[in-house]
């Protein structure tokens, strides 16, 4: 089955946008619905601008908003097809407005429609780029769509309807099962520190057992002198992308950058110290570390291996992160690390804590890509599904 294809503006006029004026916003009044308003479906009066009845009388000869209409977000994130469904009164900015009054168009089909792959690939083609996307009012009176008869276009809501609703369940259980995936690292060890037999090994503040040096940094920031060579510098972007060892790959400094730096060695653990504080990692490589965090030179490894001095950081991340200073760019002192109480039970014990640990989170893991790989697949489905109906393959 095949739909006739025809110009937009033949069934769908006029095509508007909102007001172009930037009004003077009040702490109450008319809501003032912009792009970023449209979300989910939904129009979001929770985090709206206010205007006065004035601004909105006047723009309303323009666009008037009215029940059943469509809203388009037209900048930024562009799309996100809204159908009006409330009598509240409100004016719209950088939103597209398609009125179906005299219109073969049923309108629940229409914000369908707006969401299938030959729609988004038309508006893409035609998108002024740039930093922030736009489409232009131009864009969206030259689309060519297909029209079906009203009844085949209610019977194609209805299908999309229950199938979406059907993938909208499918995606909220996986995502919820990913997240309990993802918690359950920290919660394994979380049980085995917290367990009765660890309250019961002996601890050593850490400036005992290890050497805690700060970053540094080459000054100035930038200088081809110091920046751009061959020596990997740690950043906090490899410790939260590798984990457990790391190998920097973002930024990396010259010899002589290195001299003015922090240089660590393979296997020193380290630890994010400002920002996200109380973050540790185990180098893979030699690198430098810069002043946003602290590297553990000398370990005493007849005492302490440094797998298990990683994983008892991590277990103490919480703590770390309460004692650090500051509220927006947080630091943790080189002496408030050297208080910190470790755990030291037998080598033995370290190593069957750290075999128990690393066993269970790459199980963990394994069960968080096989998720993340079904919640991928559910995302497609919706496109897959749209791209159906359109093609009148439903």
């Amino acid at each position: 089955l095949s739909f006739r294809l025809i110009d937009i503006c033949q069934c769908v006029s006029p095509i508007r946008d909102g007001t172009h004026d930037s009004p003077s916003y009040l702490p109450s009044g008319i809501p003032f619905i912009t792009s970023k308003n449209l979300k989910f479906s939904q129009i979001d009066f929770d985090n709206v601008q206010f205007i006065s009845h004035e601004d909105h009388e006047l723009f309303k000869q323009r666009s008037c908003v009215a029940k059943g209409d469509i809203l388009y977000a037209m900048i930024g994130t562009v799309g996100n097809p809204v159908i009006v469904r409330t009598e509240v009164e409100f004016s719209i900015k950088n939103v597209a407005l398609f009125k179906f009054q005299d219109s073969p168009f049923f309108n629940e089909y229409f914000c369908y429609l707006l969401q299938s792959p030959s729609i988004v690939q038309q508006i893409e083609a035609l998108t002024q780029g740039g930093i922030q996307k736009f489409v232009s009012l131009k864009v969206l009176r030259n689309l060519v769509v297909p029209l079906p008869p009203l009844p085949e276009q209610k019977r194609i809501v209805d299908i999309l309807t229950d199938r979406l609703s059907t993938i909208d369940k499918a995606r909220t259980a996986t995502e919820t099962q990913l997240k309990a995936a993802k918690a359950l690292p920290a919660a394994y060890i979380r049980q085995m520190f917290d367990s009765p037999e660890a309250q019961k090994w002996k601890r050593k503040k850490l400036g005992e057992l290890t050497t805690v040096v700060r970053g540094s940094s080459p000054r100035p920031q930038g200088d081809s002198r110091y920046y751009g060579g061959d020596v990997p510098r740690l950043m906090v972007a490899d410790v939260t992308r590798d984990g457990m060892y790391i190998k920097p790959k973002i930024d990396f400094l010259t010899e002589e950058g290195a001299k003015l730096s922090r240089p660590m060695k393979q296997d020193d653990v380290v630890m994010v110290v400002s920002g996200s504080p109380g973050l540790p990692g185990i180098l893979a490589v030699d690198a430098c570390i810069h002043d946003g965090f602290v590297g553990f030179r000398d370990l005493n490894t007849k005492t302490l291996i440094n797998s298990f001095l990683f994983y008892y950081l991590k277990f103490i991340n919480s703590i770390t992160d309460a004692q650090a200073a500051g509220a927006i760019f947080r630091n943790l002192t080189t002496d408030q690390i050297k208080e910190f109480d470790i755990a030291v039970p037998y080598l033995e014990t370290q190593e069957l804590t750290v075999n128990f640990l690393g066993e269970k989170i790459s199980n963990s893991r394994n069960l968080q890509q096989s998720l993340q790989s079904q919640l991928n697949t559910i995302n497609k489905l919706p496109a897959a599904l749209l791209r159906q109906a359109f093609n009148g393959e439903l």
